[in-house]
């Protein structure tokens, strides 16, 4: 969806470095006839790019809220997404500070937030709407928990909240396809929630060493749709050093591989083209996840990490830090790793090496397309059923969307990752790639830690490749579970 209108943006940024560079430069050897035609002939591309990005109407009402208080519950550590007491200079920023201006400013209302842990906050959030209060307007906070939270009715359908169009550019097209089931949808992902763009999982990779093993066009290979499982494996399973000259394998060698255990892993499961619940061609939902693929996924990646010299994961417990293929790729030891987008792009920022972004691999060539997922942590938007004034909710929050896919977001894809922290033209078009194959599963989004969305990183990790026993001695409390996930969009009506 952002892929033509991110590069153009792109452009528009390598453009303007141009005319600045031009019109800042020596006078002396330049004439101003010149360097004013440069300047010029940039301005209509600059205007018309973020125009065409700007000029998207919200189809929004004139309002004024007299100054009250719009409070968004999110978890401590995502409070710096919501509120910018001002510009500081930083990039990302100052993009929440100038959006937050924007809304504030035409409906005259201001923004706070309820901050706290996230059991803390689960608490809160949950006691304020048993007390009926409506103290709290929007919840951003973590899709899990927030998906376990649902099941107990405390949410609202969005398709009930006045203003809010899934159609437009700032909400994703899976609140539609995928997490709306009987025309209920009390969990939606948009554009205000930023770390649903930067805890998307994807492969990092070291061009530097990459060439020293004299590795193939890469990116070429993923364009070529041939970037799967077993092509990996073939050019990473022999890469192997034993830095540390202690005759044994561990985490302190080199490797063309390397992978963090827990969310990483689960990933693999929608990479390949899985599910855990999907829509049939009728509309209903049914729990897909058991099939002769799914076996066939463990097994592979079981072998895949555990019988290669070249490809190593962190399943020793001490090792479990989420930093640790960060660590690793910083450090020069490793060709590849799986990391999420912004948390690996700011650690990485200093890295001496180039590196480059790619999607997570297909499980092979037939597959029609590149998927990833995004992390368990990232934020989803949901509205509390004491929310008492649904048309004010409904226009903030479409407001506050559309502002950051206006600001924020080019803000953070392009000059952050792209431009300022990215470092080779390659990664931008791998970048789009990424992002445009996110997969929010219902089956994930609603599995409250009781269903099989994380089964990948407990027997990978493990190195079980068990799947079916495993799966037998849990189908009937993970099918049950998934029942009354369905169960509760079947009833969402009766019970509202």
């Amino acid at each position: 969806m952002f892929s033509k209108k991110f590069r153009q943006l792109t452009s528009i940024i390598l453009l303007s470095s141009v005319a600045a560079m031009v019109s800042c430069g020596d006078k002396g050897n330049s004439t101003s006839d010149d360097s004013s035609s440069r300047v010029s002939d940039t301005e209509p591309i600059v205007k018309d790019a973020l125009e065409e990005r700007a000029e998207i109407a919200d189809g929004l009402p004139v309002k004024d809220y007299k100054g009250d208080s719009f409070t968004i519950a999110a978890e401590t550590q995502n409070e710096w997404m919501i509120l910018q007491a001002e510009e500081t200079g930083d990039v990302i920023s100052d993009a929440v500070y100038k959006r937050n201006m924007a809304v504030e400013e035409r409906f005259n209302v201001k923004l706070a937030v309820l901050a706290d842990s996230q059991d803390n906050l689960n608490s809160r959030i949950t006691n304020s709407i048993q007390a009926n209060d409506d103290d709290i307007d929007l919840c951003f906070t973590h899709v899990v928990s927030t998906g376990l939270m649902a099941m107990n009715d405390v949410f609202m359908n969005w398709y009930d909240i006045p203003y809010i169009d899934f159609s437009k550019p700032w909400w994703s097209q899976s609140n539609v396809d995928d997490l709306t089931v009987d025309g209920v949808c009390p969990l939606a992902i948009g554009d205000f929630a930023l770390n649903a763009l930067a805890k998307t999982y994807c492969v990092f990779y070291n061009l530097k060493l990459g060439e020293d093993y004299g590795l193939d066009d890469i990116y070429g290979v993923v364009n070529d749709g041939k970037w799967t499982i077993d092509y990996v494996q073939s050019i990473t399973k022999d890469i192997y050093s034993d830095l540390n000259y202690n005759n044994a394998v561990d985490g302190e060698d080199l490797f063309g591989y390397i992978s963090t255990a827990r969310s990483s892993l689960n990933t693999y499961l929608w990479a390949f083209g899985g599910n855990v619940l999907s829509k049939n061609s009728s509309g209903e939902v049914e729990l897909v996840y058991h099939t002769d693929r799914t076996n066939d996924m463990v097994n592979k990646l079981c072998s895949f990490f555990f019988d290669n010299a070249g490809i190593y994961i962190n399943s020793k417990e001490a090792e479990y830090s989420s930093l640790f293929a960060l660590d690793r790729f910083a450090a020069e030891s490793a060709v590849f790793i799986n990391a999420s987008i912004g948390d690996s792009v700011d650690f990485l920022r200093e890295m001496k090496s180039d590196y480059g972004i790619l999607p997570y691999p297909k499980w092979d060539e037939a597959q029609d397309r590149y998927y990833t997922m995004v992390d368990g942590s990232h934020g989803i938007l949901a509205v509390p059923i004491t929310v008492r004034d649904t048309e004010r909710v409904g226009i903030i929050t479409e407001a506050l969307c559309a502002e950051s896919y206006k600001k924020l977001i080019p803000a953070y894809y392009e000059t952050a990752l792209k431009t300022k922290y990215t470092r080779d033209d390659e990664s931008v078009e791998m970048l789009d790639k990424i992002v445009e194959s996110r997969v929010f599963d219902l089956g994930y989004v609603y599995d409250g830690w009781k269903g099989a969305s994380f089964i990948f990183q407990t027997l990978i990790a493990g190195n079980k490749p068990i799947f079916e026993s495993h799966w037998a001695s849990k189908e009937a409390a993970i099918s049950a579970y998934y029942d009354t996930v369905i169960g509760y969009f079947e009833s969402y009506d009766d019970n509202h």
